[in-house]
């Protein structure tokens, strides 16, 4: 045992207190040396992150600000669509006191925005296919209007289209007149002959050539009504059985060809039957020639007719 603490004691004399560890110290002076290198490798960090600080705060402060909520119409995925309908005809989408635009939006589930000016009507709603129901109610209803322009060029191209007409009539009509008039030169010399005839004192020719003459004028009757058969033709190719067209035809042929299409429809009770007589605008001083005489007939026959414009009436069989 003495041996023991002998050599306790021993070694705790060969620790000296100048020697003994002096952990915290050390520590202290690492740390101490460390904070310059430390320091100097985060500082220049500082103002990169004091740089992103405001550019954060400006993209947080522009966030709320977007294109679909400037045009939207309460709901941030709003669709829109534009359609042009002509200033003048902006009314008949608005309605009387508003109706119609009112239906378009409660059917659709669109807000439709009119401009003071300008043509173009923008419709607003939740998905394409509601902008286009809308979008499509709005061109039906301009499709049942003309502008004025519109009616004007309507018009006009009218006038122009039944000038063409009368001149295609006018040749139809030249055709069979060439077989008329040589009938008719043919009759006005039997006339003269006869006349002669009868001069000489030779009456049994006189009357002979008299007779042929009479035959002559039922044969150019006859080509006559072939003629304007021709041409009653030709004009209603395109028409069916009832409408008929008799515009430009001589007046006394056109009414025999209108009774014969009469006759032949006249089982087709509670139908509308079209007739075009034109306005009379070839006509001479006299005025129209076939429109008073149709009017008369349809009178004549107990029709119900009405006059769809200034040159044709629909009648009902």
């Amino acid at each position: 045992m003495g041996a023991i603490c002998g050599k306790e004691k021993s070694a705790s004399k060969k620790v000296k207190p100048s020697q003994a560890p002096q952990p915290q110290p050390s520590t202290t002076v690492a740390a101490a040396r460390q904070a310059p290198a430390q320091a100097a490798v985060q500082q220049p960090q500082q103002p990169q992150q004091q740089q992103k600080q405001p550019t954060s705060a400006t993209a947080h402060q522009k966030e709320p600000i977007r294109p679909a909520e400037q045009v939207s119409t309460g709901s941030s995925g709003s669709k829109s669509k534009t359609v042009k309908v002509e200033k003048e005809l902006h009314k008949y989408i608005i309605g009387t006191k508003g109706a119609t635009i009112k239906q378009i939006k409660e059917d659709t589930n669109c807000d439709v925005e009119i401009p003071e000016n300008g043509d173009t009507i923008t419709v607003r709603g939740s998905s394409d296919s509601d902008c286009q129901r809308a979008i499509d109610m709005i061109n039906k209803i301009k499709g049942e209007h003309k502008t004025q322009s519109q009616k004007d060029k309507e018009y006009n191209d009218m006038k122009d289209d039944h000038e063409k007409e009368h001149q295609r009539t006018e040749e139809l009509y030249k055709k069979g007149q060439e077989k008329v008039d040589r009938i008719a030169k043919e009759r006005d010399d039997l006339h003269k002959q006869a006349d002669k005839a009868f001069e000489s004192g030779d009456k049994s020719l006189g009357h002979q050539l008299r007779e042929q003459a009479k035959a002559k004028t039922q044969e150019l009757e006859k080509a006559s009504k072939e003629a304007s058969r021709s041409v009653f033709l030709s004009k209603n190719a395109k028409n069916d059985k009832f409408t008929v067209d008799l515009h430009g035809l001589h007046a006394n042929d056109a009414i025999e060809l209108l009774v014969e299409r009469l006759d032949e429809i006249k089982s087709q009770k509670g139908k509308e039957f079209t007739i075009i007589t034109g306005a009379g605008n070839h006509s001479d001083a006299n005025g129209p020639k076939i429109k008073p005489m149709v009017h008369k007939l349809m009178k004549e026959k107990g029709y119900t007719y009405s006059e769809v414009n200034n040159g044709s009436i629909v009648c009902t069989l």
